[in-house]
């Protein structure tokens, strides 16, 4: 026998009906209240600019955060690319019998991986200020850190200095991986919301790029001003200043808080003069989403760090992982990370010309990818570009057992390649993955332990590559061998456990990894809006 609670779940959004009576005394969705949620318009699909168009207000509060991305793109690329600078190496490193200056690899191995300790523990204690801080004013505290490590930055002498100076860097990137993806995730309208949260990886991007020019700048002018590359990160930070003075607080975050009156004022000034938009009905609407996480929590035993690994949260908390790990798994440590380091080992004459190329390849395909995550969708293009970074890097480090004048060439071509496959998928992937995949109640802690797990292999794959090619033992070329190794691995998994999300709002995801519907299904299966919504058409159809 079918009670009415089985009944009306399956013609509802993902609300577990035995769940309308809320944690903590909170106030209750009645039945007429779900109901005209569900019979509220579905989401619209719509192209990438038609959607930016629609919802322009919003489009730009949600670029206007990913800006912050531009700093965080610029410390990694400098941090990375520095050391093949003379000046740099002489400040750093140890005059040899030789009479060359050579900084030990393992300080360079430390800078780096430290760096991502430091970016765990921001990670791990982010997403408790962004829950009860809210998620603008965190924004403002990871400029605040970042221009904390640019001052030390400029006044190292020693390498402990300039660790100290990635420690702080590392902080602040690990709290903005908690608090800009979450803040997008949030204020972005369905329609275009993995399209936006691309943004972060393109200013990211946008930041490396530039990085990379003023390192070639100083290169070819006097490269023992080397501060001088250093003292250009002062101005991205002062545009996410200003870019932070523009944006409102999540109005998610409200409605989590219980803040009616503020949450619409926001969707109000947000969305408000969109034709259509029922600021009272798109509140009702993200208030079942929030009370559906707390009855989930509550039949779960709370909302707290240890819910994250339980029951569908655990393997939404896989999602959010893979496809971000991906990135490192799949070559950025030497393709990127080490960009100047890798081509200076490979022979370039002059290598920051390798970073500059592959930096311009990344900005033009991620232009590319904006729309065509919302067209093909996250899964699809995961699939069907990672293929293309492995076999750049297979060809890469054939490439690098040869000899000759055409060596330099051949491999930047094919750096360029692998940047490619790499935009067009890992990339911009790792920051949609982790913000969209996880439950309402726990986005923070889902990204902040996601973002933990992913920091703390990335400390892993950022400690050895100076050390593997420096190894007789690896060598250059099978140090890209083993990256493509585990870029092939991660791939195998993500084929097997990453869904397509595209188009579907946080009610329906719920509902899909309540139901359990494997990965290969979700761009496939029908959920209860969508059935509601064509009950509807029909219905109307009909009377017409």
């Amino acid at each position: 026998m079918t009670s009415p609670v089985a009944k009306d779940k399956a013609s509802s959004t993902h609300v577990e009906e035995p769940s309308l009576e809320m944690r903590g005394g909170k106030e209750n969705v009645d039945t007429g209240e779900v109901e005209s949620v569900h019979e509220a318009q579905p989401v619209k699909s719509m192209n990438i600019i038609k959607s930016v168009r629609t919802y322009k207000h919003a489009s730009i509060i949600c670029m206007l955060a990913a800006v912050g991305a531009l700093s965080d793109g610029y410390q990694v690329q400098m941090s990375g690319s520095i050391i093949a600078l003379p000046g740099f190496v002489r400040t750093f490193g140890v005059l040899q019998p030789s009479g060359k200056y050579v900084i030990n690899p393992q300080y360079i191995s430390l800078w780096v991986s430290l760096k991502n300790v430091a970016a765990m523990f921001g990670a791990g204690i982010g997403s408790y200020p962004a829950d009860k801080l809210g998620r603008r004013w965190m924004i403002l505290v990871v400029q605040i850190i970042m221009i904390g490590s640019c001052i030390l930055e400029q006044l190292a002498v020693h390498w402990t200095h300039w660790l100290g100076a990635r420690l702080l860097d590392g902080f602040s990137i690990g709290l903005a991986q908690c608090c800009i993806n979450v803040y997008i995730s949030e204020m972005a309208p369905t329609q275009c919301r993995g399209a936006l949260m691309s943004l972060m990886q393109l200013f990211y991007t946008i930041g490396g790029f530039l990085s990379a020019v003023s390192l070639n700048v100083v290169s070819q002018q006097d490269p023992r001003n080397w501060r001088h590359a250093v003292l250009s990160q002062f101005a991205f930070c002062g545009v996410a200043l200003i870019a932070w003075a523009f944006l409102p607080e999540s109005a998610r975050w409200h409605c989590i808080g219980g803040r009616e009156a503020e949450c619409k004022k926001i969707l109000q000034m947000v969305n408000g003069k969109v034709k259509g938009y029922d600021v009272d009905v798109e509140y009702r609407k993200m208030l079942v989403e929030v009370e559906h996480a707390n009855a989930a929590a509550s039949l779960q035993g709370g909302g707290s760090y240890l819910d994250v690994f339980r029951g569908t949260n655990r393997r939404r908390l896989i999602i959010s992982f893979l496809p971000w790990h991906w990135q490192v798994a799949i070559g950025v440590p030497i393709i990127s990370t080490y960009s100047s380091y890798f081509y200076d080992m490979a022979g370039l004459a002059n290598p920051f010309n390798g970073t500059v190329a592959t930096n311009v390849v990344n900005i033009v395909m991620l232009i590319f990818a904006v729309p065509l995550i919302e067209r093909l969708g996250r899964r699809t293009l995961l699939l069907w570009c990672g293929p293309i970074s492995i076999v750049s890097l297979l060809i890469i480090g054939g490439i690098l057992r040869a000899t000759g004048p055409a060596v330099g060439p051949t491999l930047i071509a094919f750096a360029c390649m692998w940047a490619v496959g790499y935009n067009l998928s890992a990339g911009p992937m790792g920051y949609i993955y982790v913000a969209e995949t996880a439950t309402t109640r726990l986005r923070a802690k889902t990204t902040g332990i996601a973002i933990i797990g992913i920091q703390a292999m990335a400390t892993v794959y950022v400690y050895i590559p100076p050390i593997m090619l420096n190894s007789p033992a690896f060598g250059i070329s099978n140090t890209v061998f083993f990256w493509a190794g585990t870029g092939t691995f991660v791939y195998i998994l993500i084929c097997f456990l990453v869904p397509e999300t595209k188009g579907r709002t946080f009610a329906e995801l719920d509902e899909l990894f309540d139901r359990g519907v494997p990965a290969c299904e979700f761009a496939k299966t029908k959920t209860a809006v969508q059935g509601d919504f064509e009950r509807h058409a029909s219905e109307a159809r009909d009377l017409a």
